[in-house]
């Protein structure tokens, strides 16, 4: 497997697995995030956002959001809700093509950097308030 295709699985389970976890009762305090991907100055549209704690356990929340046509995007805690827990985050972003799923191999749009936890040049602290966050500026 290559470098690549094992962190874009990663981000794939991360953003899935929470998906068919079950609902359960009260869960973390959740503060809303918001912001901005570009690529090359453009939106990129369709763009997966991933926080991962910096201190990421297996049991940990990965909070996630996609970006829309305006380059805009909301995190979400699946099965909590809208909102990231306060934290310090490493941000981890894949734009996979639309058609992706009909690919065999589909490759990641961005440089595999912003997909590495070791490598994203992106770090965040949500604060426990309505986040509006600086664009992500990506380039190649």
């Amino acid at each position: 497997m290559t470098r690549n295709f094992r962190s874009v699985a990663r981000l794939v389970f991360a953003v899935a697995a929470p998906l068919f976890a079950g609902c359960g009762g009260g869960g973390p305090k959740l503060h809303p995030v918001r912001g901005k991907v570009l690529y090359m100055e453009q939106p990129a549209e369709g763009a997966i956002v991933v926080f991962q704690p910096l201190n990421s356990g297996p049991d940990s929340l990965m909070p996630s959001g996609t970006v829309g046509a305006d380059g805009r995007f909301s995190l979400r805690t699946h099965s909590h809700g809208e909102g990231a827990p306060a934290g310090t985050y490493v941000v981890l972003i894949t734009w996979m093509p639309p058609n992706s799923r009909e690919r065999e191999t589909p490759q990641n749009q961005l440089p595999p950097k912003y997909a590495s936890p070791t490598e994203s040049p992106f770090r965040v602290t949500v604060e426990a308030r309505t986040n509006e966050l600086e664009p992500f500026r990506l380039t190649k």
